[in-house]
């Protein structure tokens, strides 16, 4: 049974309500109990089909998750483009079964979430039934909000929007989350923002004012600065702020402990009493903040710090903070660890190619992708297929704030959205001149 002969489908995004969800809770039950009801034959052989090809989906779908993390995929990357045919092919599977009886899939709702969701939020389930993709909100409840987001950041129906749309406008518990998918994906328009503020929850008011200052809007500049909380977003008060580097030292640094990140912030904006050497023994954010300084004298101990790290995700850390420091020309990399490798033999490797490097190297005074940093070596950490999507995110911040400069970027986006985000970051001189201008005023320490 489709959910569209349940619920008429309507043009344009409507408010929801519990009753809504209700009825659409109840449309898979009965869609469920009526494939439960065909010959036991035919039953078996299409959940066998549905569950082995849902385990199939899963495990594909933590690669491509984990590709996209550990850097931009190439083009022509062939292991990237063996997933996403691997998954076509899979959908296949899944669309042929839907055209029998949705009810056989959505039985995976309990075992396999995320593969049911990837699937009713596909653009080949939208011709059979274009109403399906509104369950994606009940499978809301049954994933983590990180997972649940992070596919549907990928998701491909085109009804997607207007459910969303619906969701974020209503007052069910789905609200926020629906609110942040829009956000994520880059598809909150300045229109439905307003109407936001006007109906929505407070807290998806909250995050469309937020979304209305970083785009430049003056209204949701003014509100940023006089009720936002910057515990909720710090990066969106340095974004909007003309008087940024004042506020951060006099406002948030000695009150730090409430907030998140402050001093990595602090970093970014190149604040002179934050270029200290971070506590690499005892702080679990050193790799990080030496990662962002881009102090050619912190790369020595980040490479003891490398020999001496247990945890495997400890030891990727390092080496891709030392990365983003020395570029592409270092005889290591996160995915040879364990490999070509461990971690103590790849810090010896690091160790005799940096002391041969280091007394040319350390007349740089901040380093970036094994030059100075800059705004062109800054676009390069973005493009890099090697540079996982936490230090992507980073840069793109630190790009933002001293380039004077907002584009929406998902570094676990599809790569084609993410080359055009880095592209309409890379024609933007004005952006470029003034990055450039302050990391040299912060080179003489102002």
């Amino acid at each position: 049974m489709m959910i569209s002969q349940i619920k008429p489908e309507v043009s344009g995004f409507s408010v929801l309500t519990e009753e809504d969800l209700q009825q659409l809770a109840a449309a898979m039950k009965q869609a469920v109990e009526h494939a439960e009801a065909s010959a036991p034959g035919i039953q078996r052989f299409a959940r066998e089909k549905a569950d082995s090809a849902a385990e199939a989906v899963r495990f594909l779908l933590a690669q491509r998750h984990r590709a996209l993390a550990s850097g931009l995929p190439d083009s022509d990357s062939r292991y990237y483009h063996l997933l996403n045919r691997k998954l076509a092919r899979f959908m296949a599977v899944f669309v042929a079964l839907f055209r029998v009886e949705p009810g056989y899939l959505y039985g995976l709702a309990d075992t396999h979430p995320q593969v049911l969701l990837w699937v009713l939020s596909s653009a080949e389930i939208d011709p059979l039934d274009p109403s399906a993709v509104r369950l994606s909100l009940l499978l809301a409840d049954k994933l983590q909000a990180q997972v649940w987001l992070d596919t549907v950041s990928l998701a491909t129906s085109t009804q997607l929007i207007e459910t969303l749309q619906s969701a974020a406008i209503s007052q069910i518990p789905q609200s926020e989350l629906a609110m942040r998918a829009l956000v994520r994906r880059h598809e909150l328009n300045t229109e439905f923002a307003n109407k936001c503020i006007r109906d929505g929850s407070t807290k998806v008011s909250g995050l469309a004012r937020h979304q209305l200052a970083c785009s430049g809007h003056e209204a949701g500049i003014n509100w940023v600065i006089e009720h936002g909380d910057p515990a909720q977003s710090l990066f969106t008060h340095l974004l909007v702020r003309k008087d940024k580097v004042a506020w951060l030292r006099g406002d948030i640094l000695p009150q730090k402990e409430a907030f998140q990140q402050v001093d990595e912030y602090a970093i970014v904006n190149r604040l002179p009493e934050s270029f200290t050497l971070p506590d690499f023994a005892n702080d679990k954010r050193a790799y990080l903040k030496a990662a962002l300084a881009g102090d050619p004298l912190a790369v020595e101990p980040m490479i003891e710090a490398l020999f001496s790290a247990q945890d495997e995700v400890e030891q990727e850390h390092w080496v891709s903070a030392i990365f983003l420091i020395l570029g592409e020309k270092m005889p290591v990399r996160v995915a040879d660890l364990g490999v070509k490798y461990n971690a103590q033999h790849a810090a010896e490797l690091l160790m005799h190619w940096w002391q041969d490097l280091e007394p040319e190297a350390v007349q740089v005074p901040m380093m970036r992708m094994g030059g100075s940093l800059s705004y062109a070596t800054s676009i390069d950490v973005l493009k890099s297929p090697s540079m996982p999507a936490l230090f992507r995110t980073w840069v793109w911040r630190d790009l933002c704030l001293n380039g004077g400069i907002y584009v929406p970027y998902d570094p676990m986006g599809w790569p084609e959205k993410q080359r055009r985000a880095i592209n309409t970051l890379s024609k933007n001189s004005t952006a470029s001149e003034r990055y450039n201008q302050r990391m040299r005023d912060a080179a003489v320490g102002r």
